[in-house]
């Protein structure tokens, strides 16, 4: 069975350090193959990605204000074209993996996987607003359809897909099952305590993550992270985590 890595990003020399973080922390714990998907690229983009031996698609997006969603076509036709078995596609420039997160996936009993946040949507105002102002009828073709009031409306699309139920065989994983934390509403941000989201997540009866001494993000009961997702949010966290891929 293959599986495969990847993600998409544009602007890829502004951004090497993190390419690096994303694609060596994640084979230290996989032997996945890794494709990036590379919007726009120049001649020094293939240069860096030569230098970080990183396998790439080049695509071009001329709508980079909306590339959040504009980026899911870039995707869909990369899937269809590869001959892997199992795909995991995350972001790129915000995620590090702390181990594989391949060996989580029943793959006998689902067939997508993602993860929750330890919130509901009222409970986090930024993916509220972006719902009520892209997708005020639910939905209606989805993102490329959908009013351009706001230009990130991926995730917004992805809570109403989960929300109706148009996604078969889901798996979604917990705050507390360590496949994924995401440092925007689970981390110490200032969003954590500001918007009591701290609270919300303790209310439910979810532990709150932790760094702890060996530099590894747990659940509180001690379950160590596939990935870290908005490391990069939290100063201290992305200062330890990173360090050994500098």
């Amino acid at each position: 069975m293959k599986k495969v890595l990847t993600g998409f990003c544009n602007n890829i020399t502004d951004h090497k350090e993190k390419i690096k973080w994303w694609v060596e922390s994640f084979r230290k714990h996989s032997d996945a193959e890794v494709v990036l998907i590379a919007a726009n690229m120049n001649d020094g983009d293939r240069r860096v990605l030569s230098d970080l031996n990183v396998n790439y698609v080049e695509v071009t997006e001329n709508d980079t204000w909306y590339i959040n969603n504009k980026r899911l076509r870039h995707t869909k036709e990369f899937l269809e074209s590869s001959d892997g078995d199992v795909f995991l596609i995350t972001d790129v420039f915000d995620v590090l993996f702390q181990s594989d997160p391949f060996q989580k996936m029943d793959l006998d009993n689902y067939d997508v996987f993602i993860s929750k946040e330890g919130i509901k949507v009222v409970e986090e105002p930024w993916n509220g607003d972006v719902i009520n102002k892209v997708f005020p009828d639910q939905m209606d073709y989805m993102c490329e359809n959908s009013p351009n009031d706001h230009n990130i409306k991926d995730q917004a699309a992805l809570i109403i897909l989960v929300k109706d139920n148009w996604i078969d065989n889901l798996k979604n994983f917990s705050l507390d099952e360590g496949w994924a934390m995401h440092c925007q509403s689970a981390g110490p941000t200032y969003f954590f305590e500001a918007w009591g989201l701290k609270n919300s997540i303790l209310r439910k009866g979810y532990g709150i993550p932790e760094l702890r001494d060996d530099g590894f993000v747990y659940t509180q009961s001690g379950i160590k992270y596939d990935m870290v997702h908005q490391f990069n949010r939290v100063e201290e966290w992305k200062n330890i985590i990173t360090k050994e891929y500098e």
